[in-house]
C-alpha cells in the first residue's frame, strides 16, 4: 500500500509509468471521521486526489440495517449508497486539497441531486463506486456518482461536498 501522507496523485512504477493510489481499511480511517458502524467504504481501489475514484462496498448479512430492513428481504438502504458515495467523495476532494504537508481536509455532503435507485442492493453484493469531479461552485466540489453491483448499475446521481 502507498501511504497517503505524501498526498501524491500517483505512485511511480520502475518504467516511469505511474498508477493511482489504493487505499486499504488504515488508511480509510485515517481519512474520514467516521468510524463503525457508519464508515461504510471497505476500501478505495484507485484515487486521483481531486479528480476522480473507485471505492468498494462488500455488503455482508450481519451489516445493522439488515436488522429492520426488510425482514424476510433485507435489502441494504439507498440512503447509505448514497452516504457510502459521499465517503468516497470526500476522500477525493480532501486530498487534493492539502499542501503535501497537512492532513487531508473533511468532506461534508452538501447536497444530492438527481440520485435514482435501480435495482435493490443485497447481502452479498460487492458495490464499486466511481466517484468523478465535474466542477467546483465556489467552495463546494460537484461529483457524478455510478455504482454498480453485480455488472449492473443499483445507484447513479451527482453529490456536492463542502470541505471543512
Amino acid at each position: 500500500m502507498t501511504d497517503v501522507a505524501d498526498h501524491t496523485a500517483t505512485t511511480p512504477r520502475p518504467s516511469g509509468v505511474t498508477r493511482p493510489l489504493t487505499l486499504g481499511p488504515a488508511e480509510l480511517q485515517r481519512l474520514l471521521p467516521h468510524s463503525w458502524p457508519f464508515l461504510l467504504l471497505d476500501r478505495v481501489t484507485s484515487l486521483e486526489p481531486g479528480v476522480r475514484a473507485v471505492g468498494v462496498k462488500c455488503v455482508t448479512n450481519t451489516e445493522w440495517p439488515f436488522a429492520g430492513h426488510f425482514p424476510g428481504r433485507p435489502i441494504f438502504p439507498g440512503v447509505l449508497l448514497i452516504e457510502a458515495a459521499a465517503q468516497l467523495c470526500g476522500i477525493v476532494a480532501g486530498t487534493a486539497a492539502t499542501d503535501g504537508d497537512s492532513a487531508p481536509r473533511i468532506g461534508y455532503l452538501a447536497s444530492v441531486k438527481q440520485f435514482r435507485l435501480r435495482v435493490p442492493v443485497e447481502p452479498g453484493d460487492q458495490v464499486h463506486i466511481e466517484a468523478v469531479h465535474e466542477r467546483t461552485h465556489g467552495a463546494l466540489s460537484q461529483f457524478r456518482i455510478t455504482e454498480r453491483a453485480n455488472g449492473r448499475t443499483c445507484a447513479n446521481g451527482v453529490v456536492m461536498i463542502g470541505l471543512g
